[in-house]
């Protein structure tokens, strides 16, 4: 990271510290989990044990298979939805399990 000694937008110095130190992917990761719960409704987050991320794929642990199969059949709005929330195309594939 280079040293300024003119002023600089908090944004682009936090955006330079976080592709510095390598965390960006991880942040970003942590930014569609956290969208997705958010975007649940209670009813659904009852039967969700939990989610993470690996690559471009959202993976989401359902207790049901009654829900699982719900949930499989709305896939590509639940995907396109959570891009919307999140402002990119950083989920390319839902899988519930």
């Amino acid at each position: 990271m280079k040293r300024s000694r003119t002023p600089q937008r908090l944004g682009d110095v936090l955006g330079d510290w976080i592709r510095a130190m390598g965390i960006a992917g991880p942040l970003a990761r942590g930014v569609v989990i956290s969208k997705w719960e958010n975007m649940l409704p209670e009813s659904m987050k009852q039967h969700i044990d939990r989610c993470w991320m690996k690559g471009d794929k959202l993976f989401v642990q359902v207790r049901s298979a009654a829900w699982r199969q719900e949930l499989h059949l709305r896939r590509e709005e639940w995907r396109r939805r959570l891009n919307t929330e999140v402002g990119s195309e950083a989920v390319k594939e839902i899988v519930f399990r």
